[in-house]
């Protein structure tokens, strides 16, 4: 477990099946200023350099954190954090002969006493308390369009075939437009985020263990530890970043 300014926080990424983690997370703090970031980005598998998609967008995110001190709109900047990590994307592929990579990005900011998210693609935000799952991300897939829809039912969406074809990441010809959440967090609640090769094998009642774990880094070991152990062969790679205000 790591405790900081009154935020407890772990992290934990696997390989699965895969021959290479492309998943990516950050965590970046200002302590005497009560500001953090988390993210997680996971690089498309059907994408060449889907790794190097990843840390481009959280390098990007690394590279612009000091600006956040001058924001006077948290939500703007967080929009303008997907700008730069989208540019930053796509100049990879500028010099290179080879598909363009692509990568999704999930982050949470905590500043000024207020919980902001962002994300693009299927790697989600997921907000639970004691009592159970209080919001999650809608992921940019063909999958969750059919869900809002109604053409399909949550149970089904679990093992539609389209789960993983994406209407919106970072690095394509589309400027990405993320959506942009504000959060209220309760003493003793979570928010996880999740990269998809993490959540679609977990359950609601695997997070809400975060809100009472003891300690949250061995908790998000034994979670991911239960992912692996539910994963198929060639199972994509799963990372799990989990932030709790303690009691």
């Amino acid at each position: 477990m790591i405790c900081d300014g009154g935020l407890e926080y772990a992290c934990v990424s696997e390989v699965g099946g895969r021959l290479q983690n492309q998943d990516r997370f950050l965590v970046l703090s200002d302590s005497e200023k009560a500001i953090y970031l988390f993210a997680v980005a996971d690089g498309m598998g059907g994408h060449r350099a889907g790794g190097e998609a990843a840390e481009a967008a959280v390098s990007a995110l690394r590279g612009h954190w000091a600006e956040v001190h001058r924001q006077p709109n948290l939500q703007d900047w967080i929009r303008s954090l997907f700008r730069h990590a989208h540019r930053s994307v796509q100049d990879l592929a500028i010099s290179g002969e080879r598909a363009a990579p692509q990568t999704t990005l999930a982050l949470l900011l905590f500043a000024g006493g207020e919980v902001w998210s962002g994300h693009v693609g299927d790697s989600r935000v997921i907000h639970y308390s004691r009592s159970g799952l209080k919001g999650r991300t809608r992921d940019h897939s063909v999958t969750e369009v059919k869900l809002a829809a109604g053409k399909i039912s949550e149970q089904e969406a679990a093992v539609d075939r389209d789960r993983n074809l994406l209407t919106m990441a970072l690095g394509g010809a589309r400027e990405p437009e993320p959506d942009i959440t504000r959060w209220r967090m309760a003493q003793g609640d979570i928010f996880c985020l999740a990269s998809d090769g993490a959540w679609a094998l977990l359950s609601d009642g695997d997070f809400v263990g975060f809100t009472t774990a003891g300690d949250l880094q061995q908790a998000a070991d034994q979670v991911m530890g239960l992912q692996l152990s539910r994963a198929p062969a060639g199972q994509d790679n799963a990372t799990i970043v989990v932030v709790r205000r303690p009691q």
